[in-house]
């Protein structure tokens, strides 16, 4: 009997705590889905800034499209009324370009949110991934440049 009381003190006492600790795990889980929605609203702003900030206009611009090693392919937008930008297409996202002088005489485009950089030269151009340290493409050429190589 005495086991039996214990028992039922112990469960009485869990049933009588039950509704005071959810009532202090309310607010904590309410305030931990606050703040998820915030991460994600803020997310959101921040990919719609990215979305926003990749649609580079590119209406009344000089095309050049490049075939590159391994059958990528970059296409670059120049607009010859805004000498210190340029967009590029790489994969499905075009992006506004900032031209870099260099001493070389070189096309240097950067984006450094991105840490895309673009360089040219007659040759051939290739776009490098700045922030990882790798090539996206390399030996890329313009229909010109292929043509150049050729009577060489």
């Amino acid at each position: 009997m005495k086991k039996f009381l214990s028992v039922l003190m112990a469960a009485s006492f869990g049933l009588a705590m039950a509704p005071a600790m959810a009532e202090t795990a309310a607010p904590a889980a309410k305030k931990a889905a606050k703040k998820t929605v915030k991460n994600a609203s803020a997310k959101k702003t921040v990919a719609a800034h990215d979305d926003h900030e990749q649609d580079a206009d590119v209406s009344g611009t000089i095309i050049t499209e490049y075939g590159c090693a391994q059958g990528r392919q970059i296409t670059v937008f120049r607009n010859p009324t805004d000498p210190s930008h340029a967009a590029i297409r790489w994969g499905n996202r075009i992006s506004r370009m900032n031209r870099v002088e260099t001493e070389s005489g070189a096309e240097r485009l950067e984006h450094e949110k991105r840490g895309l950089v673009f360089i040219g030269i007659p040759a051939k151009a290739m776009l490098l991934d700045a922030k990882n340290g790798r090539q996206l493409a390399n030996d890329c050429m313009s229909p010109e440049q292929v043509a150049a190589n050729k009577l060489q």
